[in-house]
């Protein structure tokens, strides 16, 4: 059977996090839409298949 896992630590998702905080603070918000779509793609390029 396969599986879908998420690879992510904690230090990867701060750094994420911290990134965009960071980014939606220097330009006032206007970052704030494109949060979500780079939040999925990041979730995506971080999953991996596992078979078991």
């Amino acid at each position: 059977m396969k599986r879908l896992r998420c690879d992510v630590g904690f230090a990867d998702s701060l750094l994420f996090l911290l990134g965009w905080t960071l980014l939606v603070v220097i330009t006032f918000g206007l970052a704030s839409p494109f949060f979500l779509f780079s939040l999925i793609k990041f979730m995506i390029n971080k999953t991996v298949i596992v078979e078991e």
